[in-house]
C-alpha cells in the first residue's frame, strides 16, 4: 500500500534544497553504540553495522544512498530512533563504503540486488520468526524497490520504505547539471573519487 506523506516542513526550512543542506551539513545526530559484523560473500565481504535494541525485537535493514555509509547522518538518525523504540537495526554498507576497500573490483549500483539478497537471506535464516523490515535511502531505495520487484521472498519482509528514490535515473542525473543541482553533482563526484 502506498500512503501519501503527511510531512510538513518547519516554516524556517522551506524548499527541498534547504532541507537537504540542513540535514546533511548541520544536523548532528546523537552518538550511537554499534558493533560491526563482517559477512564473507565469495572472495569478498560486506560490513554490517548493528545498533542494539531488545533481543527478539524486529530488525530493520538500512540501505544507504550513493556515497553514503553507516556513518551518514540520516542513517545514524534512523538507527537512534529505532533504538529508542527498542528495535534492532543493521546498516548494510555497500561494497567499498565501510571505510575499507573491498577485495574485488566489483562495486555497487542502483540495479545490483544480489548483495542485499545475500544479507537478507542470512538474517532470515538466523531469525526466521523475527519481523524484518527494510529502509532504503536514494540509491539504496532503488536497490530495495528492484529487489522487491524481482524477489519471490518479499512476503517474508514485514514492511519496506524507500526514501527519496530516483525512479528515473537518467533525468535525475540530467537535473544535476542544472542550477543548484550542480552543487550536488560536485559533492557526489568528490565523495566518489576520494572514497
Amino acid at each position: 500500500m502506498i500512503k501519501d506523506s503527511q510531512f510538513k516542513s518547519p516554516w524556517w526550512l522551506k524548499g527541498a534544497h534547504l532541507q537537504t543542506i540542513w540535514s546533511s551539513l548541520l544536523r548532528k545526530p546523537q552518538k550511537l553504540n554499534r558493533r560491526r559484523e563482517r559477512l564473507s560473500i565469495g572472495d569478498d565481504f560486506i560490513d554490517l553495522d548493528w545498533a542494539a535494541g531488545n533481543d527478539s525485537t524486529p530488525i530493520t535493514i538500512i540501505l544507504h544512498g550513493l556515497t553514503g555509509s553507516s556513518d551518514s547522518n540520516y542513517v545514524i538518525g534512523l538507527q537512534n530512533t529505532l533504538s529508542q523504540m527498542g528495535w534492532r537495526s543493521v546498516v548494510m554498507n555497500f561494497r567499498g563504503c565501510s571505510g575499507e576497500p573491498n577485495h574485488s573490483a566489483r562495486t555497487y549500483h542502483s540495479g545490483e540486488t544480489s548483495d542485499f539478497n545475500f544479507v537478507y537471506r542470512v538474517l532470515m535464516e538466523r531469525e526466521p520468526n523475527t519481523p524484518h523490515f527494510a529502509v532504503g535511502f536514494s540509491l539504496g531505495g532503488n536497490v530495495l524497490l528492484k529487489w522487491l520487484g524481482e524477489s519471490t521472498h518479499r512476503s517474508e519482509l514485514s514492511g519496506a520504505v524507500a526514501v527519496s528514490a530516483p525512479f528515473l535515473l537518467s533525468p535525475s542525473a540530467d537535473k544535476m547539471d542544472q542550477g543548484l543541482g550542480s552543487l550536488y553533482r560536485k559533492r557526489f563526484l568528490k565523495k566518489l573519487t576520494t572514497s
